[in-house]
């Protein structure tokens, strides 16, 4: 009898299928086609009233030490795995690999999970991505657990990415191949000295693929019913055991629902859960989500925090291993709560810790307004699924991961103009280095563009950036002069060594017949700033980039009718593929109407001709114009200065991009006041 026939019990079954009703309960439906089914985003429930939910052990704080298989970890917090795809073409550790994890080693991380580590060959998924599938890497990874070790448990993530090859395209004599592959890595993981292997069976990977029913529509022993499908999981499982004995940790991370009409949901998962727990696995990192659910899997600002607890907690109810829980933990309370609520035994958080390497050690000190705050913007997603070397929006130190900013040679006096993010970021290192800085911003508060950025619908996490760079600046000596437009005069008055120009940009208008002299035209960033909207009025959005569609959105809910048209047939550029489509979603809900492809020709009052392919079309008649259509450089000031003093031009005020570009030059003015000004320091 295999091991999954003696592991559950009708008992068992009744318990899953109760947790499923629990979850029907809030909303999630199941359906028979296999595209994905809308749901509602849930929001993260702690207070389950159900004995499905029951929580076997008293609460723990997030700082208590944890035990497991002879290991100590000093803390329950978890740094999830990733995919930074820094490491050499060839899989090897690079410097650049190994720095990004040290400085949250350092940081007293009491977990991490080295992410995506690939087996095979045929299963790398990512052109920098971190491999053990041949012992030619065992020197470098050895180095890197004996590094990270110092500090903290590690755990590498046995990975084998399908690249969409589908379970049935998958002979027995692969599967085997495969199989015997994360059996051999298991064994190079423990020579190199790594504490554990976390089996990867989530988010669209090799093992997913077999057990789930959205995937894998094999007719053999590898197919059909969950027993089945969990065949090769358990095949791995079993095999990787007995190939380290007790000598490793093993763990396995789930996506205990897919969000899809025919895919996981609780009810198998959980029975999953007992049968890994039967075979001898030591915790289960509880996800969710697959590549098209990536709004599940990676949840951005448009998604509540702690949305995947839910699933954490019933599996906890439901195994007596270890269980890790994760899902946006971006915050301290709700990183925190994850474990002292008994959602969780561990909790684990990888954006918040690309965004601030000390987050852990923030939280577990009390420190939680030095926090650099994660936006959950995705951006880190954005440059992996480019394939380049994960990136952080408001973390220029990524990638230069032990940068140690250093003292000036001699004091200088400085003079940042524009508060924004690139000139809060320069003023605030200029000072740590210990010049004497006066930062000049024209309007009432700092933040620049950030102001206009952080009105519509889930951007509230703007302000949050806002309040850590003004306090940054502000900790530092940064003398912050707002609601003065600082002339070339007024510059030359303070006599400084040098100048960083950071005024930003502000929005265009295109140039079509009848727009001057419109009073009905308005700029994307003065609706948003001064909450240019009334309800029931009308408004047609020109331009449907990432500002457009999310000004539409602020507009349709705050009670007013839009329209959005774009010339080209691209939308919301800029925005990560996750969030473009639940911020289209919503605009289809809120009955806004979009239309790329289409050109504005001409305004006549407050009716719009416009260029479609279909041919010419009249729009409206509208009560309000807004202009989203791009940004213009503010260099004026940059330009009459440049002959005076050494001057630096960042941010917009060089080009329009975005917050990322913005704080990274930021720092680089900033080092580059006399260079060098900066080092790695390893080890």
């Amino acid at each position: 009898m295999s091991v999954l026939a003696t592991s559950i019990s009708g008992r068992e079954v009744a318990k899953g299928l109760l947790v499923l009703q629990i979850l029907n309960g809030f909303g999630f439906s199941f359906k028979a086609d296999r595209e994905p089914v809308p749901r509602p985003h849930v929001e993260a429930d702690n207070n389950i009233n159900s004995a499905a939910a029951e929580v076997k052990d008293p609460p723990m704080l997030i700082a208590s030490p944890l035990d497991i298989k002879g290991r100590h970890f000093s803390s329950r917090t978890v740094m999830s795995p990733m995919v930074p795809n820094c490491a050499g073409e060839d899989g090897s550790v690079t410097d650049k690999y190994k720095n990004f994890y040290l400085a949250r080693a350092r940081a007293r991380v009491g977990y991490i999970v080295l992410g995506g580590v690939f087996v095979h060959e045929d299963g790398k998924g990512f052109r920098q991505q971190l491999g053990i599938h041949s012992d030619a890497l065992k020197p470098g990874l050895t180095d890197l657990a004996h590094t990270l070790g110092k500090h903290t448990r590690v755990g590498v993530q046995l990975s084998f990415k399908s690249l969409q090859k589908l379970p049935e395209h998958f002979t027995l004599v692969e599967i085997q191949r495969y199989r015997d592959a994360f059996v051999e890595a298991a064994l190079r993981a423990r020579d190199c000295g790594f504490d554990a292997v976390e089996l990867h069976a989530c988010h669209d990977y090799w093992l997913n693929y077999f057990l789930s029913p959205h995937f894998n529509h094999r007719t053999d022993e590898y197919g059909g019913s969950l027993e089945n499908r969990f065949r090769l999981l358990r095949e791995v499982t079993e095999g990787v055991r007995e190939a380290v004995g007790d000598s490793m940790i093993i763990g396995v991370r789930l996506s205990m629902d897919e969000f899809v009409d025919d895919g996981l949901t609780l009810d198998e998962t959980l029975l999953a859960g007992r049968w890994l727990e039967g075979l001898g696995v030591d915790y289960i990192s509880a996800s969710g989500g697959i590549g098209k659910t990536q709004d599940r899997m990676s949840p951005p600002m448009e998604v509540p925090r702690g949305s995947l607890l839910q699933f954490s907690k019933a599996l906890k109810a439901n195994v007596s291993i270890p269980v890790i829980g994760v899902g946006r933990l971006d915050r301290p309370d709700v990183y925190r709560d994850a474990v002292e609520s008994g959602a969780a035994d561990l909790a684990a958080v990888g954006r918040s810790l690309i965004a601030d390497p000390e987050y852990v050690a923030k939280v577990l000190d009390g420190r939680d307004k030095e926090i650099r705050p994660c936006l959950a913007c995705n951006f880190c997603l954005v440059c992996l699924h480019r394939n380049e070397n994960v990136q952080c929006a408001v973390n220029p130190y990524v990638g230069r991961d032990l940068l140690k900013v250093e003292p000036l040679k001699d004091p200088l006096r400085v003079v940042v103009v524009g508060a924004g993010p690139a000139g809060l970021s320069a003023a605030a290192v200029a000072a740590r280095r210990g010049a004497r800085v006066r930062l000049i911003e024209r309007e009432r508060i700092p933040g620049g563009m950030l102001n206009a950025g952080k009105v519509p619908p889930n951007k509230e996490v703007i302000q949050d950036l806002i309040d850590h760079l003004v306090a940054q600046a502000e900790a530092s000596g940064v003398e912050i002069i707002t609601g003065h437009a600082a002339t070339p005069s007024d510059i030359q008055s303070l006599s400084p060594d040098r100048v960083i120009v950071a005024t930003g940009s502000t929005s265009i208008a295109v140039r079509a017949e009848g727009l001057d002299n419109n009073d009905r035209v308005v700029l994307n960033e003065d609706l948003l700033r001064f909450g240019l909207v009334l309800e029931g009025m009308s408004y047609i959005v020109v331009g449907a980039g990432a500002g457009g569609l999310e000004a539409a959105q602020y507009i349709a809910e705050s009670g007013g009718k839009v329209t959005v048209i774009e010339m080209t047939r691209t939308l919301g550029k800029g925005l990560h593929a996750t969030r473009l489509g639940l911020i289209l979603r919503d605009l289809e809900k809120l009955n806004v109407r979009v239309m790329p492809g289409t050109k504005l020709l001409s305004v006549d009052g407050g009716r719009v001709e416009a260029e479609t392919a279909e041919g010419r079309v009249s729009l409206g008649p509208f009560d309000s114009i807004v202009m989203a259509v791009g940004y213009k450089s503010e260099k004026q000031l940059a330009r009459d200065l440049a002959s005076e003093f050494p001057v630096a031009t960042i941010g917009d005020a060089m080009q329009p991009r975005s917050i990322y570009e913005a704080v990274k030059e930021g720092l680089d003015a900033a080092i580059s006041l006399d260079s060098p000004g900066a080092s790695e320091i390893a080890g």
